[in-house]
């Protein structure tokens, strides 16, 4: 996998690039430039002279650690490596950066991603939508409902002019007797036979 150049804006507004090898490890850090086009200039050098011995300087830092520092042809400092344990681990990056800096690609990551368009506006009517749904599924049920109830409180109904019937039943003797004590009221009295007379 070849390696490739990261193009990165840090927080103070300047900007600078990493070089990583095909394993995605960090071989040379360049140093901070106050724009982008000094730090594209920067990744170009890179390529021009990581194939040059004499571009590398190797250096040793407090804590005798070996680096490296890469000078353009005018002497200014380009860059500068990692920390590494040993000069052999030191002289394997100074080959890493002569192998992947000449045909590395670059990522500009100071590019911001697009925005995402805002949703259409008829995608909020969907709720409504659902709504209505909602209201049309609950209609069938509603109706049972009432359907239930109403069957439910038919047989209370009948029971009740069941009831009416019956007491009007009972009733209808007690009229009858009534009517009957009226008719023989009103009817005439009947003559007494009259007497017959006695012999002499």
């Amino acid at each position: 996998m070849a390696g490739k150049f990261e193009l990165k804006k840090g927080k103070t507004g300047k900007f600078s690039f990493n070089l990583k090898s095909g394993n995605g490890q960090v071989v040379f850090t360049s140093q901070t430039y106050d724009n982008k086009r000094s730090a594209t200039a920067g990744i170009a050098s890179v390529k021009k002279n990581a194939s040059k011995d004499g571009s590398y300087e190797r250096k040793t830092s407090t804590k005798k650690q070996p680096y490296f520092v890469m000078k353009a042809t005018n002497g200014q400092v380009i860059g500068k490596s990692q920390m590494y344990s040993n000069s052999v681990s030191m002289e394997k990056g100074i080959k890493s950066v002569g192998l992947n800096a000449p045909s590395a690609d670059t990522v500009d990551l100071t590019v911001e991603a697009p925005k995402k368009k805002a949703a259409p506006k008829k995608a909020k009517a969907a709720p409504k939508k659902k709504a209505a749904a909602k209201k049309v599924k609950a209609a069938p049920k509603k109706a049972a409902k009432k359907v239930v109830k109403k069957a439910k409180a038919a047989p209370k109904k009948a029971k009740a002019a069941a009831k009416k019937v019956v007491k009007k039943a009972k009733a209808a003797p007690k009229k009858a007797k009534a009517a009957a004590k009226k008719v023989v009221k009103k009817a005439p009295a009947k003559k007494k036979a009259p007497a017959k007379a006695k012999k002499k």
